[in-house]
């Protein structure tokens, strides 16, 4: 199969719905600038699937910083890098041959009264991450917490920066009994002929306070 032609994005970038970007499964990058900015117009709901065959993925301006994107699907990539901060429901890489986030928060908190997102990546050589952080999402007034999303890493080696799956607490201002959200789950596998997983940060998988007069369960934290 022909090599896909480069698609390049030099201003901001805004999903006026979900969107797809394929180029192929040949050579065929898709790069955001420096000055392309990526924004959803619905918060949490405009999703983005990426395909780039053996080709890269470049993300150098903030993913989510004006309006959150929905779920951000990457089927296939040779590298991909994430230079900027990265807000979006939730992330999926199915296969890349890297992964390189180091310095910036992929960040998948939930919108209120919502569960945080999960982080799935999947790599075959080197995996390195910033933070990373899949908090559950505010509760409402008089609510249970939220879950937090779970985080799974699988690469040749792994080089993990910071990651925040925290449940949120539970509010009750009618007094009423209320449990914390669960922590999420935390997974990392290297896959490498000498595998080795590096920890660049601190791993927090708490579950969220209870609240009420009678104060209900904290959530349970998420295995590690």
């Amino acid at each position: 199969q022909g090599a896909g032609g480069t698609v390049t994005f030099n201003d901001p970038v805004i999903l006026a719905a979900s969107r797809t970007i394929t180029t192929g499964a040949t050579a065929g990058n898709i790069i955001f600038g420096v000055d392309a900015t990526l924004d959803g117009t619905s918060a949490f709901a405009d999703t983005l699937g990426l395909t780039a065959g053996t080709g890269n993925i470049d993300f150098n301006a903030a993913v989510g910083g004006g309006t959150v994107l929905g779920t951000v699907t990457i089927s296939s990539a040779g590298t991909v890098d994430v230079d900027a901060a990265f807000t979006v429901a939730a992330l999926t890489v199915t296969t890349a041959t890297t992964f390189d986030s180091t310095g910036f928060t992929i960040n998948t908190t939930g919108k209120a009264a919502t569960a945080g997102g999960d982080v799935n990546i999947t790599t075959t050589g080197q995996l390195t991450t910033g933070a990373i952080t899949t908090t559950g999402g505010a509760s409402g007034a008089n609510a249970i917490g939220q879950a937090a999303g779970a985080v799974t890493l699988s690469g040749g080696d792994i080089n993990a920066g910071t990651i925040t799956a925290t449940g949120s607490a539970a509010s009750s201002a009618d007094t009423t009994t209320r449990a914390g959200g669960a922590g999420g789950a935390v997974t990392m596998t290297a896959t490498d002929g000498s595998p080795t997983i590096t920890l660049s940060g601190n791993i927090d998988t708490s579950g969220g306070a209870g609240a009420g007069t009678v104060v209900g369960a904290q959530g349970a934290g998420g295995t590690v």
